[in-house]
């Protein structure tokens, strides 16, 4: 099940929610560089405080990390590991795609929040944690974007 890799138009838009001064990525390999390295805490508080409706435990979900390594990392001054950088880019990569599906960010959450036939009567938000789950969050977004049936 191929993932379909984020255009710069996408980029750009997700990037928004990673970081308010720093240069948004060129190119997908920029963004894996930046992975690598590994994300500034301060991507992750300034995510959280954009979606500030996702409760500790959904994050901890998202990142697939424990709510309390989620809560130590809130002060932390050094990089987040690139498991926890690759799943906040593929989450604000996959908001983004679903706010340009649904018109926006609130209508973006709502759906992700709500259980989906397409994914199988499962809910996407529970679906990032892996790969395979948000390949079929993408999917999912792409069959509803060109008006497949679902």
């Amino acid at each position: 099940m191929p993932f379909d890799i984020a255009n710069q138009q996408e980029l750009e838009q997700s990037w928004k929610y990673l970081s308010r001064n720093g240069p948004v990525p060129e190119s997908p390999y920029d963004v894996h560089a930046a992975i690598e390295k590994g994300l500034p805490a301060a991507a992750l508080k300034r995510f959280r405080a954009a979606v500030e409706e996702l409760p500790d435990k959904t994050w901890a979900e998202i990142l697939a990390i424990s709510v309390s390594q989620l809560k130590r990392l809130r002060g932390a001054d050094r990089p987040l590991s690139s498991g926890v950088s690759s799943q906040l880019v593929l989450f604000a990569l996959l908001l983004t795609r679903a706010e340009d599906v649904f018109g926006g960010r609130a209508a973006a959450l709502d759906w992700m929040r709500d259980e989906q036939m397409a994914l199988g009567g499962r809910r996407p938000i529970d679906l990032l944690d892996t790969f395979i789950g948000a390949a079929l969050v993408d999917r999912a977004l792409r069959q509803i974007d060109y008006g497949v049936y679902l």
